[in-house]
């Protein structure tokens, strides 16, 4: 018995080995996710957005999806961690993460595909990410933060906001770029009003209120293609035409309105002086109608009043930026209208524009 033991014991030590081997060959086998990093940069600006380009092979027909996880990020942020993989041919798929890395010292995240059926992860994969090269652009008083390939203002408008300054609203348009960091120093306020994007651009309104002693509105951003901080300057001069996603101008303050309005007061004595003179009934019909236009042209029935608790925006949008909330109910008088919006001048002369509910008709 003792020696049937010690004979056992010499067999399992002999052929375990083996066992093992024929253990890790069936687990490598049965191994159906394979991930791999086709795309990459070396080197990247803080602050930029950069795609980095994932292919998975996957050899199981029946799975329903590949879910993506990120953990373990310091520094970065992924800006669409559940993009969808896209199948290419055969068992092929890939897809493209965008990164941003907001600082010098960061830790790139892991990343767990796992293959799922039913709602259940049959297998998962760990994909981890060198970190790039970082390089910190140098302090300039004009940048923007956006570093961009490619950068257009769209249109862009100046009106006046109040008796010391104006408003300059912009449509900025880029491609590949973090254009959500806008902001500039200097500027007591401003700020993105509206952000939308596509597969290959971004979009922004952007509002900053400036003296209108300015003469130009300047600012920059860093080019990726030709590799250097690119300077915009655009003039600053008061239009009076208006774009509908921006504040028009006080009619009030045209010289034209101005003119206009004595022009009727004129004509209305005028014609009275001649009705009197010459007793015609005509005259004095003339002398009414230049009357009555020249009342109606004071705009006495766009009069209205302010709830109080509205919020007046820069632009009317629903995201616009809130400049003033009334506390109170003010005397206004409308403007114009855009949608559910009305273009109003508060009593300290400034324009802005805020929901037709909170307009109180005299």
């Amino acid at each position: 018995m003792k020696q049937f033991f010690i004979l056992l014991v010499l067999s399992l030590a002999f052929f375990a080995p083996a066992f093992a081997a024929e253990e890790s060959a069936f687990s490598g086998s049965s191994k159906s996710l394979f991930i791999s990093v086709e795309e990459a940069p070396s080197k990247v600006y803080v602050g930029q957005i950069f795609p980095v380009k994932l292919k998975a092979i996957v050899a199981n027909n029946t799975i329903d999806a590949l879910e993506n996880t990120f953990s373990g990020a310091t520094g970065v942020e992924v800006m669409n961690p559940q993009n969808t993989w896209e199948r290419s041919r055969d068992n092929t798929y890939f897809n493209t993460f965008y990164f941003k890395i907001n600082t010098t010292t960061v830790t790139m995240p892991r990343l767990s595909v796992s293959l799922m059926q039913r709602k259940e992860a049959l297998e998962s994969e760990i994909v981890t990410f060198t970190t790039p090269q970082l390089i910190q652009l140098k302090a300039d008083p004009l940048f923007s933060n956006v570093i961009a390939q490619n950068l257009s203002i769209n249109k862009y408008k100046t009106t006046t906001f109040d008796a010391k300054n104006v408003i300059v609203v912009l449509e900025i348009e880029s491609i590949g770029a973090n254009l959500q960091d806008f902001k500039l120093s200097g500027i007591a306020k401003s700020g993105i009003d509206s952000f939308s994007e596509t597969e290959t651009s971004q979009k922004i309104y952007y509002y900053a209120i400036v003296p209108n002693y300015q003469k130009s509105f300047d600012f920059t951003y860093f080019d990726l293609t030709s590799n250097k901080f690119h300077k915009i300057s655009l003039p600053i001069t008061i239009e009076n035409s208006e774009v509908s996603t921006q504040l028009g101008l006080n009619p009030k303050e045209s010289i034209f309105e101005f003119y206009k309005t004595i022009g009727y007061g004129v004509l209305s004595f005028i014609f009275f002086v001649i009705f009197i003179k010459r007793r015609r009934w005509y005259y004095l019909l003339l002398s009414l109608i230049f009357l009555a236009l020249f009342f109606l042209d004071q705009n006495p029935l766009n009069n209205a009043k302010l709830k109080s608790n509205s919020s007046i925006m820069i632009l009317p949008m629903e995201r616009s930026t809130v400049f003033f909330t009334s506390d109170k109910i003010l005397d206004i008088e409308k403007l114009g209208e855009r949608e559910n919006y009305i273009k109003i001048l508060l009593p300290d002369g400034k324009i802005g524009w805020t929901d037709r509910e909170n307009i109180i008709k005299n």
